[in-house]
Formats: structure tokens, sequence, C-alpha cells
């Protein structure tokens, strides 16, 4: 684990410090996000708040669709009184656990001013062509669809190399104005348009269309670029800029990954990671407590989140913050960005404590668009470029062909994304630019994590066998390694040489762990003993010697 976990929605109190960028180019005026506690309802807060404000310029309660998290967006008057008074009044009202002001999130590109790179060097850095050799996305072993939720301004939805990995959303029938799979929201066939509702493309921009197509443009179809997975849906929400999108569109990813664990597939969508290549520069997490707080609810229904840092400064995001990458979740993965030569790139953020790993970011090659509706290619840089990569890895994992490794993923979600979180984490490429400044000290490299899936998924399954009997440095205990060919419940038991029972136990090995049974012997006389292990009429026995 390389963050602590902190319960869900629950993070943070005071008043917390206004900096410089909550100016009214870093946040929305006159809005701010706030979350009630216990039996407080909206109407209570209001007339509570109202009280202290201006009589002819009361604050007023905006849309918010995080209502089961009881997140609400409140308006005021800020020409008549201050943000930081409002805010501090606000904090002060008994039924309010958290409160915050509404941030806006810039994209975190680097415009790159080199010459086109032909095709896609950073995928032959991060190991893709050997990853996929193994699978190319698309679906868990059990069926599942793999889903990655893209949270942007906007993109072109018809680009060739994204239009066959579209999400949809197919009890949903599109621009009738009606909520057909009565799941609480309103025409969000191919995503959600987090700010006008629907599900538009947003502003079209550039930037979305290149992330997307780093996670998943469509590969093996002659056209274009690759993706990290060549197949796999990719959900849109769009018009994500201030705070209270951020935190609608992630509520809206959070309630399709949660019904689809409810009802085993039947509704709502296998979300497995999102991803957010935006952000805000020198902000503390406990200054954005429901924005943090967001990411733990996310993974408590097995979504792992990508975020990316800071493009600008040469930052320790340790010492001077970021957001969302100081936010201290164990279910958000945070990404810098290095460079062809897989050096981290100048002015990219870093902290030993925040910021988990690099990826190839600086002038990656992927889709692109000109105007509303022109299809193009093009490079994206900075974090933006980087985090992507990762997302698309965390659903690459998703699709081996290994059905322990995820086959809990509906039956325990949360366990399920701590091990792949882990495996990606755990077997990062070593990097000496990034030793010291990421909690894993390397650069992603998919091709290691997929082995390691591999050979997990080997380890300990074969033809039933007794590996070894080791005794101990004392001698009044064994170590029994044995094998299996699958998880079920095997009788392992141990005879003396007059063949009388002297120990029999039921064991069923874990995937993943070691296959082991350890067995005292403290009270045994010397001699010659049998361990034996059974599926049904077959055995397998080896012997031992008690001194």
């Amino acid at each position: 684990m390389y963050k602590f976990l902190l319960p869900c929605l629950l993070l943070f109190s005071g008043l917390g410090r206004l900096n410089a960028q909550t100016d009214a180019e870093y946040r929305k005026p006159g809005e701010l996000l706030l979350q009630l506690r216990g039996d407080a309802t909206p109407a209570s807060v209001l007339a509570e708040l109202n009280r202290y404000l201006p009589a002819d310029a009361p604050a007023e309660l905006l849309s918010s669709r995080a209502e089961d998290w009881r997140i609400l967006r409140i308006g005021f008057d800020e020409e008549r009184v201050p943000a930081a008074e409002v805010l501090d009044r606000v904090r002060r009202i008994g039924g309010v656990r958290s409160a915050q002001l509404n941030h806006r999130a810039p994209d975190r590109n680097t415009e790159p001013n080199d010459p086109e790179w032909w095709r896609q060097d950073d995928m032959t850095l991060i190991g893709a062509p050997e990853a996929w050799d193994a699978s190319t996305g698309g679906l868990t072993p059990a069926g599942d669809t793999i889903v990655v939720a893209v949270l942007e301004k906007g993109l072109l939805l018809s680009h060739p190399d994204l239009l066959n990995n579209r999400w949809y959303n197919w009890g949903e029938i599109p621009d009738n104005n009606q909520d057909d799979d009565g799941n609480g929201y309103t025409d969000d066939f191919v995503g959600w348009d987090a700010r006008w509702g629907g599900d538009g493309p947003g502003n079209s921009g550039s930037h979305g269309t290149g992330v997307n197509g780093i996670i998943g443009a469509q590969g093996n179809n002659g056209t274009g670029v690759s993706g990290v997975n060549w197949t796999v849906q990719l959900m849109n929400l769009t018009n994500v800029e201030y705070e209270n999108e951020i935190i609608d569109a992630y509520y809206y990813v959070h309630h399709m990954r949660r019904l689809y664990n409810q009802t085993n597939g039947a509704k709502g969508a296998l979300v497995v990671s999102t991803n957010a290549s935006f952000g805000i520069d020198r902000q503390r997490a406990e200054d954005h407590p429901l924005w943090c707080a967001v990411y733990d609810s996310l993974g408590q229904v097995g979504i792992l989140s990508i975020g990316a840092t800071s493009n600008t400064g040469n930052n320790n995001v340790d010492v001077v913050g970021d957001m969302p990458t100081s936010c201290p979740s164990e279910f958000l993965i945070t990404v810098t960005n290095t460079d062809k030569l897989d050096n981290l790139v100048t002015g990219a953020g870093f902290g030993l404590k925040s910021i988990d790993l690099g990826a190839p970011g600086k002038d990656t090659y992927t889709t692109s668009n000109s105007g509303l509706s022109t299809a193009s290619y093009g490079t994206l840089g900075g974090t933006s470029a980087a985090a992507p990569h990762v997302s698309g890895a965390v659903a690459l994992l998703y699709s081996l062909n290994c059905e322990q490794f995820t086959e809990d993923a509906l039956t325990n979600p949360v366990a399920c994304a701590r091990r792949v979180r882990d495996i990606i984490l755990d077997h990062a490429e070593p990097n000496p630019t990034l030793a010291g400044k990421t909690t894993t000290g390397g650069r992603l490299s998919l091709s290691r994590s997929v082995t390691a899936v591999q050979e997990l998924c080997g380890a300990n399954k074969g033809p039933l066998e007794i590996l070894a009997i080791k005794p101990s440095l004392a001698r009044d205990q064994i170590e029994i390694e044995f094998q299996t060919p699958n998880f079920n419940t095997y009788p392992i038991r141990i005879f003396n040489a007059l063949g009388q029972l002297m120990y029999e136990r039921e064991v069923q090995p874990e995937p993943f762990a070691a296959s082991r049974e350890v067995v005292a012997l403290r009270s045994w006389p010397a001699g010659m003993y049998f361990v034996t292990i059974n599926r049904g009429k077959f055995v397998k026995s080896k012997k031992f010697l008690k001194i």
C-alpha cells in the first residue's frame, strides 16, 4: 500500500486556507460545495446561512447530482459578501460536515513544440507490444465488458479510431427526454454531460480526443493509432471543469458501477478506472475535502482513479500541494510525466509521498481533431498524456486470461481493485530520475505488470503433488508445500509407520499465495511418517523422518 485509507466522504475539518488560486480564474465565483451531516436538510442549512447574509442577497440551492453523498451546491452574492467569510460561516453550521469553494480544474496538457513523432514510441517504452501478446483488452475472463470513464471538457465522439470503442448505455433511448433505464439520468446514451445533462460531446476539444486515444484507440483496424487497449469501452463524462461538475461526474461513474455490482451485470457498467487529466497547481487537499473524499467512495465499489499531477514549476507536491494528486486515497494512482529518453520531464510535478509513478507523456502521438468535426492525429503532451497510459493499463489487466485474478470483481470489488493497483505499482520499471521523487521510484511498465499476473496465475496450480516437506530449525514442526489443480478443499493426512492416523485437516489453497500446511510434531515419537493429499481416488504421498 502506498497511501493510507481515509473514511469515505469524512475528510478534513476547519477553515483551511484560501490562497491566490481562489480568484475567479481558478474557481466559480459565488459558489460553494458542502456536505450535510446527520439529519440536517438543505432547507435548514440554507436558513441558518441566510440569517448571516444580507436579506436582499440570500444564498440559494443550486443543482447537484451527488444526492447519496449529501453534497449540495450553494450560490451566493460574492459582490456583497466575500467568499472567505461565507465559507467560514458555513463551516460553523452544525448540520454541515464539510464545505469548500467550487474550484476550476484546468487541463494539464503541454503544447508540444517539436516536430510530430512518427507513430507511438510511448507504447514501446511501456512494453505494450509484449503485453498485447497476452491480451489487447475488452472483456474480463468472465465475459464482462470493461469500461474506462474519462472526465473531460469534450471530445470528437465520431473520430474513426474511437467510434467503435465508445461506451453505450443500451438501456437508454437517446434524445427522447426520458430516463428509460431508471438510473436517475435522462438520455445518458453515450455518456453524460456533467453541466447540462444528456450525453453531449462537450466542447469537442482535441484534449479529450487525445486522452481517449491513448486509453483505447481501436487497434489493428488499419487506421491511425492503437491505444493501450485495442478494444475497451470509453465512457465519457463531458463538460467537467468546476468541482461541482467533477464531483457529479464521479458520482455518475460510482452509481453505474454500483448498479453493475448489485445486479451482477444486468444494469450499470463495469467501470474499472477513471482518468482525470486536469487539476489545480499548488492546492492542498484539506481545502478540497469533498473532491478528495470521492476517490475512497469510488474505491469501495471497485474503481481505481488515475490523476495527472502538475506540469509547471518543478513542484514538489508533498511541499506545495496539488489537486487532485495530493489527495490521500489508496484508490487514487497519481502520475507524473516522462519523456522519450525515459527521464522525468523538467517542470513535471513529483513527490515521494504523493506521486506514485511516471508514464510517457511528452509528445505522445494519438488521436486528435481540428474544429468540431474533423478527425486527425497529432501529439499531446504533459501529464495529461501520462495519466491515460495508466488508466488504460488498469483496464488491460482486467482482461488477462487469469480468471482468479479478477473473479471477485463483483463479489469483492475492493480487494480486486487493490490487487490490480498493487500489480501496477509493485512492478513499475525502476527509473533513476524518479527514484526519491515517487512512491515506487519507477515508470509504468505494462509488460512487467502483465508478466507478474501471468506468474501469479500459474503459481501453485498444477497436477496434484506434494512438492516438499521441510523441518523447522527446532525440528518440532514441519512445513508441507503442495500444489493442486484448482482451489477446492483437499484433505491432508499424516500416518505413522503402523498406518495410524496422526493428523488430518481440510485445506483450501488460495490464489496467489503459497500452498503450505504447518504441522506441530512436538509430542510425536521419533520415526518414519507419511503425508498424503488426495482428490477423490487420486492420492499423492511423501515420507519424512522425525529424529
